[in-house]
């Protein structure tokens, strides 16, 4: 839903698509330079917190676009600055929910995980952008950002609850 959201609001507020095409370049730039970094951090420190706190931060993007969009404050700065913040949560969020899997399931169903885990992202790829067209034409722009920002307190609350297994075997 964000990213049809935000698409749909970057040519309102600009009638440009050099700033449809730079908001998407600065929300994967870091991602591209940092994953790595993001990869190295997953694997030194605890990866269910690293990736509840990527979550908290993408939630609050998504709330704080909600609010601009909602009183009539949002300028293009505010998106391009709010996607770049995005980018940096998913280069750290990302290789933390990677390598969570593994600690989550028995080796043996690891490859049913993984695949699992595929049909998950593809599928929420596919409703969210179903569901923020339909979230356009009903409610508005803020309304796909206020949903967007309530599914991340779903996800935080699944990971709060969750017990991972550490290589030793005890469970965090």
């Amino acid at each position: 839903m964000q990213k049809v959201a935000q698409s749909w609001l970057v040519l309102d507020l600009t009638k440009s698509p050099f700033y449809l095409g730079l908001d998407d370049f600065l929300g994967q730039l870091p991602i591209l330079l940092f994953t790595i970094v993001g990869g190295v951090v997953a694997d030194r420190h605890d990866r269910r917190r690293l990736l509840i706190g990527s979550q908290y931060v993408q939630m609050a993007t998504a709330f704080a676009l909600a609010a601009l969009v909602w009183f009539g404050h949002v300028r293009i700065y505010h998106v391009l600055l709010l996607s770049c913040l995005t980018g940096f949560a998913q280069a750290f969020g990302g290789p933390a929910y990677q390598s969570l899997i593994p600690s989550l399931v028995q080796k043996t169903h690891l490859p049913n995980a993984i695949a699992l885990n595929s049909i998950q992202f593809n599928l929420s790829r596919i409703l969210g952008s179903l569901s923020a067209g339909a979230t356009l034409a009903v409610v508005g722009t803020a309304a796909c950002f206020a949903l967007n920002g309530l599914s991340f307190v779903i996800v935080i609350v699944a990971l709060l609850g969750l017990s991972v297994r550490c290589a030793g075997g005890s469970a965090t």
